[in-house]
């Protein structure tokens, strides 16, 4: 079969996304390693295309494609991509359509109801290969294949058993990020970069995240798979990776022992990746190892500085670990961006001016998201069981929106939020390093102020009632 993997198709709240542009789809490398050989397979990265969407359409048509399948983690997105699949089958009769990721796995039923004729639910590798192996087959024996959601002759909804989860990863095929589309390396100009995934899941369990509900128990990758697949990736002339995981380095002895290794092997390459607070202020000798090996960047969840609503949002950290945190990053020369929420229960007035201005004094790179309750979190489920939760158009869970029912005014919240990131992007010093964009850090923010002119311009014109994206 000849199968096309593809991204969400692109939205304007996706210009957040573009301030990490070296951070490929790796899902759908890895999903294509598990169906090539013997099948066809053309990844089209939609982000990359946001301005072109009719794009897909001349892929679908010039590869002669059987099947399309999309990736849909972020519940916003799914809207669009349902729309899509549905033109798509309007316009090219017989062609198959999937889905796979984090919304589709939640809501498998909304998406069979609207152009959608299989869903892979939640982990997808063994999954998704049975599934094509059994439709290039002829599509007998669709009802025995684990983790699957479909549609009968008749038009019942069927969702198969769940899939058990795997535990071991080493026999997986390397994925074939030679399919993936260029992505530019933030340490070296000219080069490009690529993803890695080290665990999968999440041992925490953060009110507002998905990630457990998703993934299951969290599970190590064996460091002899790590490290041949670091080896792969520098054979493949990368020069730049970013580590997926939702918690890098969760397993202190684990990530010591496989950045010893790097550095032996002569494996070492810059990384970026997600790190928890408490990871980096209980042990800065591992930031110092983890440094010498290459990492360069951190996503940092620290979310608040406010005591009551790190404890609201089950997040297992301090104000006193956050600020540590950042002092033993900064030491060792790593880049912080700093992830915050803004609007979180129980934050008053006086804990969101401390985000802007405890966030700006941590991190290099600013970024705060307004508390959403996506679909599958124990926050949004939560919220709908109090009545808190309203039915909502999807595309209004998309972190920019205040959506909770709790007496607080929307608008105010809004334009609180707004005012905020003014004044982290209005601030001469970000403005200075963003106009120069030589270092990386540089590089980063410029990203950021595009990422922000971007949103800025799609959300405006949509207003007035010009669809671009």
């Amino acid at each position: 079969m000849r199968i096309i993997l593809s991204t969400a198709p692109a939205r304007y709240w996706q210009t957040t996304n573009f301030m990490l542009t070296n951070f490929p789809p790796l899902g759908l490398a890895v999903a294509a390693a598990a169906v090539s050989p013997p099948h066809e397979v053309r990844i089209v990265e939609n982000s990359k295309h946001r301005l072109r969407s009719h794009d897909l359409f001349r892929h679908v048509k010039e590869f002669r494609a059987d099947v399309v399948a999309f990736t849909n983690n972020f519940y916003p997105d799914s809207l669009i991509t349902q729309t899509v699949a549905r033109q798509l089958k309007e316009a090219f009769p017989g062609l198959i359509t999937m889905v796979g990721g984090q919304a589709p796995s939640f809501l498998p039923e909304v998406y069979l109801d609207n152009g959608i004729d299989y869903v892979v639910l939640y982990e997808a590798e063994e999954t998704f290969r049975e599934l094509i192996d059994c439709l290039a087959a002829g599509g007998d024996g669709i009802e025995d294949v684990a983790g699957v959601a479909w549609r009968t002759a008749e038009g019942e909804i069927k969702l198969n058993p769940r899939r058990p989860l795997l535990t071991s990863f080493d026999a997986l095929p390397m994925p074939r990020r030679d399919l993936l589309p260029w992505y530019p390396s933030v340490t070296r100009k000219g080069y490009s970069s690529t993803a890695i995934e080290l665990v999968r899941g999440c041992p925490y369990h953060c009110k507002f995240c998905t990630r457990p509900t998703f993934w299951g128990k969290h599970r190590d990758k064996s460091p002899d798979r790590i490290l041949a697949e670091i080896e792969h990736i520098k054979r493949l002339g990368f020069r730049e990776m970013m580590v997926t995981d939702d918690t890098m380095a969760f397993d202190v002895e684990v990530m010591t022992h496989l950045c010893e290794e790097m550095i032996r092997r002569n494996l070492t390459i810059p990384f970026g990746g997600t790190l928890r607070a408490d990871t980096a202020t209980k042990h800065p000798e591992l930031i110092k190892l983890m440094r010498r090996a290459g990492l360069f960047f951190v996503n940092v969840g620290f979310e608040s500085y406010s005591r009551k609503a790190l404890k609201d949002m089950n997040k297992a950290t301090t104000i006193e670990k956050n600020r540590q945190a950042s002092e033993n990053l900064r030491k060792h020369g790593v880049l912080i961006l700093g992830s915050h929420v803004y609007g979180a229960p129980g934050q008053t007035d006086e804990d969101l001016e401390l985000i802007t201005r405890d966030g700006m004094e941590h991190c290099d790179f600013f970024r705060m998201n307004m508390y959403t309750p996506q679909v599958g979190s124990a926050l949004f489920y939560e919220m709908t069981r109090q009545g808190r939760m309203p039915a909502r158009n999807p595309e209004m869970f998309n972190q920019f929106e205040y959506l909770f029912d709790d007496g607080r005014d929307p608008q105010e919240m809004k334009w609180g939020f707004v005012k905020r990131q003014l004044q982290y992007y209005a601030h001469p010093k970000i403005l200075g390093q963003a106009m120069r964009g030589r270092s990386p850090k540089e590089r980063i923010i410029r990203r950021a102020y595009l990422s922000a002119i971007l949103f800025t311009t799609y959300r405006s014109l949509r207003k007035v009632g010009i669809e671009i994206m």
